[in-house]
C-alpha cells in the first residue's frame, strides 16, 4: 500500500507540473515556436555579394572596330537565400559570364540574371552595375611625321647646325579614329649632344610609346643625324661703297651695298667698318671691249679671312 501511495503521489506531481500555471506554459511554448520561426525566417533572408568574372568576346582584327569603353574584369552580384546555400556557393563561386561583343555594334551591355549560374534556392537581388553603355570607334591607319628632339649642350664654342634629319621621317600608325586622326607626330627619344665637337653624328633612336590603343606598324626606331659646327656670329655693315677695279671713272648702280659677315665670334666682333671693302673687278672685261662707254652686271666681292660674306644686293651694274 505504501508503494502505491508513493506512485500515486509521483503521478500527481507530474500532473501538477503540466496543469499548474497552464497559461504561462502555453505562452512560453508559443514564444519558443515564434523564436524558431523567426530564426528560420532570418536564415532564409541571408544575403551575400560576390564577384563574377567577365569573359569578353571582342570583334576580330579584320572588323576594324575598337571598344573604347573600359569593361571591368568582374561585376558584383548580390544573392539571397539560406545560409547553407550561400556558404556552399562561396566555396565554388559563380562561373564566369561570357559577353558576346564580336559584332562591334552593340551600344549597351545589359546583365540578365538568367545569364548567371546560380544554385537552386538562391535568388539574385542586385547586379552591380546592371548595365554598361558601350562606345565604339572605327580603326584607321595613317602616316604621321617622326619628330626629333635634342638634349644637352655641345662642347664650348660649338652649336647644333640646322635641324636634325630623320630616316624614315614618317611612320604608319593604327588605332581608333578619334585618336589617330588628331596625332600630329610620333616623337623620337632625345639625341644627347653633350660634349660633341665638329662633325656629323648618326644614331639609331627609339620611338616614344604612342598613346594607349595606338600601335606603330613596322620599325619602332629611326636614324637621326645631327651636324655640330663652331658657333658663329653675324654682323651687318650697312651702306658700304662699292669700288670698281679696272676702269678709271667707272661707277656702280647702286653705289652702295649692305654687307653681312658671318664667322667665329672673335673674328666678327673684331671687324671695323673700314676693313669691310666691297669691290667689283672689270679689268678683264674692259680688255676685250673697244667701246668708250658701256655697262655690265657684276657680282660684288668682299675679301675677309675666316668669315663668310653676303651682300645685298649681291650684284651691281658697272657703268663707264
Amino acid at each position: 500500500m505504501a508503494l502505491k501511495g508513493r506512485i500515486g503521489a509521483a503521478l500527481g506531481s507530474v500532473r501538477d507540473a503540466f496543469t499548474q500555471n497552464l497559461g504561462l506554459k502555453l505562452l512560453s511554448l508559443i514564444f519558443a515556436f515564434g523564436l524558431f520561426a523567426f530564426l528560420h525566417a532570418q536564415e532564409e533572408r541571408q544575403q551575400r555579394t560576390v564577384p563574377v568574372n567577365l569573359i569578353l568576346r571582342l570583334p576580330p582584327e579584320s572588323a576594324e572596330r575598337e571598344l573604347m569603353t573600359p569593361i571591368p574584369a568582374s561585376i558584383y552580384v548580390t544573392l539571397r537565400g539560406s545560409t547553407r546555400a550561400i556558404d556552399g556557393l562561396m566555396q565554388t563561386g559563380i562561373a564566369p559570364v561570357e559577353v558576346d561583343l564580336h559584332t562591334g555594334i552593340r551600344d549597351t551591355l545589359v546583365f540578365d540574371p538568367k545569364a548567371f549560374s546560380v544554385p537552386h534556392g538562391l535568388e539574385i537581388t542586385i547586379i552591380d552595375p546592371p548595365s554598361i553603355p558601350l562606345e565604339w570607334q572605327n580603326v584607321i591607319t595613317r602616316k604621321v611625321t617622326v619628330q626629333a628632339s635634342v638634349t644637352g649642350k655641345p662642347a664650348e664654342g660649338y652649336v647644333v647646325k640646322g635641324e636634325p634629319t630623320v630616316d624614315p621621317n614618317q611612320v604608319t600608325v593604327r588605332g581608333p579614329e578619334e585618336l589617330v586622326e588628331v596625332m600630329q607626330f610620333v616623337r623620337l627619344a632625345s639625341f644627347d649632344v653633350t660634349g660633341l665637337t665638329d662633325g656629323t653624328y648618326r644614331r639609331r633612336i627609339a620611338l616614344d610609346t604612342p598613346p594607349s590603343r595606338v600601335h606603330i606598324l613596322g620599325a619602332h626606331a629611326a636614324t637621326m643625324a645631327i651636324i655640330i659646327a663652331r658657333r658663329v656670329s653675324e654682323s651687318r655693315f650697312a651702306n658700304r661703297p662699292v669700288e670698281v677695279i679696272g676702269i678709271v671713272g667707272a661707277y656702280t648702280v647702286p653705289r652702295m651695298v649692305d654687307v653681312s659677315v658671318i664667322g667665329p665670334p672673335e673674328v666678327v666682333h673684331a671687324l671695323r667698318s673700314d676693313q669691310v671693302i666691297a669691290r667689283v673687278d672689270v679689268s678683264q672685261i674692259q680688255s676685250t671691249k673697244s667701246e668708250k662707254h658701256g655697262s655690265v652686271a657684276m657680282k660684288v666681292t668682299v675679301d675677309l679671312a675666316q668669315a663668310e660674306v653676303e651682300t645685298q644686293p649681291p650684284t651691281v651694274t658697272v657703268r663707264w
